[in-house]
């Protein structure tokens, strides 16, 4: 082997491990680590992930009365209810009517026969549709939930797959006080390409979710009340 080869092979024993130190090093320390894709978990209640409806109605005329399950005609054929229902009740008492001006028993029971609801005709309505009552007095409610934009449907988006079903209103909804408690909101989302979601430092500043995707596209401090997507512009 001639002088010049063996030199060669001498400083290639040399460099080429001292290279690969150099990459492991840098391949260790993540100088150009980026953020994770994932964001962290987030504690969510039980309560939205559920899947089961937030209320368990009895849709049929039935009533409990001393572990006993009886219909409501059972009792109202035999005690006639007056006409008019304002006095405070003696039975039901667990019940709590907070529905707006609906402040008589028979704005939605049928009068005569009350193992049904009644529409604005007089006319029977099925127990187990109260839908058809609510529709009465929230008619562009019932339109969407008709058509799937209010409330819940379980089943299949695409009814080739199966079938869908819409969540009647009353398992939502306690029909004689309807409005939901308050209650905590989920956790918001979390993407990064919108940034962190809290409220701007500068109280005369504008939230704006590309504030960094601008000041990094435009290479400038975007001005306060800029509309997002669009440059900047002293």
């Amino acid at each position: 082997m001639d002088p010049q080869t063996a030199a060669s092979d001498r400083i290639r024993a040399v460099v080429v491990p001292a290279v690969l130190a150099v990459v492991a090093v840098v391949l260790g320390a993540e100088f150009w680590r980026v953020p994770e894709a994932v964001p962290a978990a987030q504690s969510v209640p039980a309560w939205v992930i559920d899947p089961t409806p937030i209320r368990r109605p009895v849709l049929k005329p039935e009533y409990e009365v001393a572990g006993f399950s009886m219909r409501c005609s059972d009792c109202h054929d035999l005690f006639p209810s007056p006409v008019e229902t304002d006095r405070p009740l003696t039975q039901h008492t667990e019940i709590v009517l907070k529905h707006g001006i609906n402040t008589r028993c028979f704005n939605c029971h049928h009068p005569t026969r009350r193992d049904f609801l009644v529409d604005d005709r007089g006319g029977e309505i099925p127990f187990d549709q109260p839908p058809l009552l609510c529709a009465r007095c929230h008619g562009p409610t019932y339109r969407d939930w008709l058509h799937g934009a209010h409330g819940r449907t379980d089943g299949f988006w695409n009814k080739r797959m199966g079938p869908q079903e819409h969540r009647k209103c009353v398992e939502c909804h306690d029909p004689h006080e309807p409005p939901f408690p308050p209650m905590p909101p989920a956790p918001g989302p979390h993407t990064l390409r919108m940034g962190e979601q809290g409220a701007p430092h500068e109280p005369e500043a504008v939230h704006n979710p590309l504030r960094i995707y601008q000041q990094e596209r435009t290479g400038r401090e975007p001005v306060a009340g800029a509309v997002a997507g669009e440059d900047a512009h002293e």
